[in-house]
């Protein structure tokens, strides 16, 4: 996740030479004009660019520290490690949505023989980032207008397995737009056989294209599981399998417990 500190130095400086150039235009058009209620501009225009300068540099430090606990994470996990994407995983999970222009960082890579399981499976955890359009909630004060735009950062854990069969799915929170538009035609698969599947159903959207695959795998037991979590995003197509939380980007120190959680999901679809 590197941070293009010049840019922000570069830029930091063109916003003070805007004003100052702004202060000469004034004084040659206008001669008249005390120009010195300016002044106060120029350096609020400096402060800013000065602060600009300093987050950049702050969170390329703060990238750097996360990239090294994940390096000393797969040192003593007997896991690979790779800053960005050196073994394109991204190409290999390009059927999911989720790594579409995707970019991927902070790469641990292993098997279930390295972890010491007797499942098989080769296991990545990754950071993965991406912009899409901000919601009309999403940009300041409610402006900012179409070309706004937001970037979205979590940490996933993906699957490869023999053992995974999955049709092609997905699985995250549902929020109210999603049950405005499902009144409006757009696909949410529903359980309603018992009340622990209406509760899966009122926490989460479901969709995918074979409906019927899809429900025969969500197993009163896999909804059970599920209805009693948050905030918990699933995805699997073939033998792929991508465990996520919503918006969530998980500290270093908290990736074994991270890894757990996906384990259980894994073995939720796989010991039957």
């Amino acid at each position: 996740m590197k941070m293009d500190v010049t840019g922000y130095v570069l830029g930091g400086g063109v916003v003070v030479g805007v004003m100052g150039t702004l202060l000469v235009l004034v004084e040659e058009s206008i001669p008249d004009v005390d120009v010195l209620w300016a002044i106060p501009l120029a350096i609020i225009a400096a402060i800013l660019g000065g602060l600009f300068i300093l987050g950049a540099v702050k969170l390329g430090k703060l990238a750097e520290q996360r990239s090294k606990k994940f390096k000393n994470l797969a040192e003593q996990m007997g896991m690979e490690f790779s800053v960005e994407d050196e073994w394109d995983i991204g190409a290999s999970l390009s059927a999911f949505d989720l790594f579409w222009e995707a970019d991927i960082t902070n790469v641990l890579s292993g098997d279930s023989e390295q972890l010491g399981y007797g499942e098989a499976f080769e296991v990545t955890v990754l950071d993965c980032s991406y912009v899409r359009p901000a919601s009309v909630l999403e940009r300041p004060l409610g402006f900012g207008g179409e070309n706004s735009t937001k970037t979205i950062v979590q940490t996933v854990i993906c699957f490869h397995s023999p053992q995974l069969n999955f049709p092609d799915f997905s699985m995250r929170p549902e929020e109210w737009h999603h049950k405005l538009r499902s009144k409006l035609g757009y696909q949410d698969i529903d359980f309603e056989s018992h009340p622990t599947a209406v509760e899966f159903s009122k926490k989460y959207l479901l969709r995918g294209k074979d409906e019927q695959k899809i429900r025969a795998l969500f197993t009163d037991e896999v909804l059970a599981f599920f209805a009693g979590q948050d905030k918990i995003c699933v995805e699997g197509f073939s033998s792929h399998l991508c465990f996520y939380r919503a918006r969530k980007l998980i500290e270093p120190e908290d990736i074994p417990a991270f890894m757990k959680e996906g384990f259980e999901v894994f073995r939720l679809f796989t010991q039957g």
